[in-house]
């Protein structure tokens, strides 16, 4: 509502260009200063990941920013934006995105049209191979999201209208998944799955949460904005563009930065061919947004609170935290990591009931068969064996490359004293081939091998 009082339309092109040249050339900087160890990397197994928690969003940030720059550098010619333009091309592969390259391409083949038809023949001979190679570069995570799509579509196909609620897409997600490997035992995409933990497509978590209905409503927006953006000749219409076609492959919308960048396009379409906002007409919307922030602000704070307060102690898996953890519970009731390590807490001071309840609560909101696991572990140091067995085998069929659910399954047969299904699963775990080996994973191979040779 705030943006409506700016004038966001009658902003010269030269100046949304410099905007995104200097965001962009940040991010780069960002980059560089990680990778040269002036600064730490978001992730471990990156060295570089910008301001961002994964290389990925990087590469669509500066993706992004980078099309609006190549758009009004050639029509101004201006050198500036040309050394801009220049650096952030070159940074753009070390993200290793698809989803960015793909983004940037298509705004290319978009804003190049003429040339486009011209060669359409080679051009049409170089896409297959360009797109082989991306799935190449990373083929267990093509395979991964290729699994994703085709469970979520199943999902969707149940939910046709509503979907199943916002929030709700992994939970979904991982039920599927277990149903689509219990009916395909051998399927080829058992190698590459993994967990579940972001969506890779946007439009198709739109479409399981909120149904046709949201899907089409959100679709409508997307298209009036982009309508009038390309009509404009507006610059950041190749910036809407772009996060559309990262959308399709990344999350970019569970990150505030992304869903900003939206709103200011979506504001700015808004305001072309409005008349200039002065008077009441100006006060208006800006007392509306300023209620607006405040009201946000006083939900918000006590959760902002909780979260400071919570990374005190997030690592340290003590019971004297208990009291803490249920005092925080109100806020984070939403926050699975908070829920797993609560339930853990719980476990390791004896209340498995109180840890099984956290579990229930964070399986509706992630996929991760670590829940169910844990749970199984509860239910064994009840003696609750046949429970425990059934979680244990439901984990492993939601992810079905992972050893450790078979190697729980055989100590939970070794306590329960049934030898006989001891042997069988400790053979499995002996020829299961794990899909990233570990010292973990050898000692649990090695554990197995001793309880075959014994008995």
């Amino acid at each position: 509502m705030l943006l409506r009082c700016l004038p966001l339309a009658r902003i010269d092109k030269l100046f949304w260009a410099y905007i995104c040249a200097v965001l962009g050339g940040w991010q780069v900087f960002v980059g560089l200063s990680q990778l040269l160890g002036f600064s730490v990397s978001g992730h471990h197994l990156y060295s570089m990941t910008g301001s961002f928690l994964n290389p990925a969003p990087w590469g669509g940030f500066i993706a992004i920013m980078l099309v609006v720059v190549t758009h009004v550098y050639k029509e101004v010619k201006d050198k500036k934006l040309g050394v801009g333009g220049l650096i952030m091309l070159i940074m753009l592969p070390a993200a290793w995105s698809r989803a960015a390259l793909l983004a940037y391409g298509v705004c290319m083949a978009i804003m190049y049209h003429s040339y486009v038809k011209r060669y359409w023949k080679e051009i049409l001979l170089c896409v297959p191979i360009a797109i082989a190679l991306l799935y190449f570069i990373k083929q267990g995570s093509a395979n991964s999201r290729v699994l994703m799509l085709i469970v979520s579509f199943k999902v969707w196909l149940d939910q046709f209208w509503f979907g199943v609620g916002i929030g709700g897409y992994l939970h979904v997600l991982g039920e599927e998944q277990a149903s689509y490997f219990t009916r395909h035992p051998d399927s080829a995409f058992i190698s590459s799955v993994g967990v579940a933990d972001l969506p890779f497509n946007e439009p198709m978590r739109i479409a399981v949460e909120q149904g046709f209905t949201g899907l089409i409503l959100m679709s409508v927006i997307i298209f009036l904005t982009a309508r009038r953006l390309r009509m404009t000749a507006h610059p950041m219409y190749y910036g809407l563009v772009a996060l559309l076609v990262f959308s399709f492959f990344s999350y970019p919308f569970t990150i505030s930065v992304f869903c900003i960048i939206l709103t200011v396009i979506v504001a700015t379409a808004a305001n072309i061919g409005q008349d200039k906002i002065v008077g009441w007409r100006l006060v208006r919307p800006f007392i509306g947004s300023v209620v607006l922030g405040a009201i946000v602000y006083f939900l918000l704070s006590p959760r902002i609170k909780a979260t400071e307060d919570y990374s005190r102690f997030a690592k340290l898996n003590d019971n004297v935290f208990i009291k803490d953890y249920y005092e925080l519970l109100p806020y984070m009731n939403d926050d699975v990591q908070f829920l797993f390590n609560f339930g853990l807490v719980l476990r390791n001071a004896g209340r498995y009931n109180d840890s099984n309840a956290m579990m229930r609560q964070g399986v509706l909101l992630s996929a991760d068969p670590m829940f169910y696991i844990l749970s199984g572990r509860n239910y064994e140091d009840m003696q609750e064996y046949d429970t425990a067995d059934s979680l244990y085998t439901y984990a492993f069929r939601m992810v079905p490359n992972r050893i450790y659910p078979l190697y729980r399954q055989m100590k939970l047969y070794e306590n329960s004293g049934d030898t006989v299904r001891m042997r069988v699963k400790a053979k499995e775990v002996i020829d299961f081939k794990v899909k990233v080996e570990s010292p973990a994973t050898q000692n649990m191979k090695e554990e197995a091998k001793q309880k075959w040779n014994n008995e």
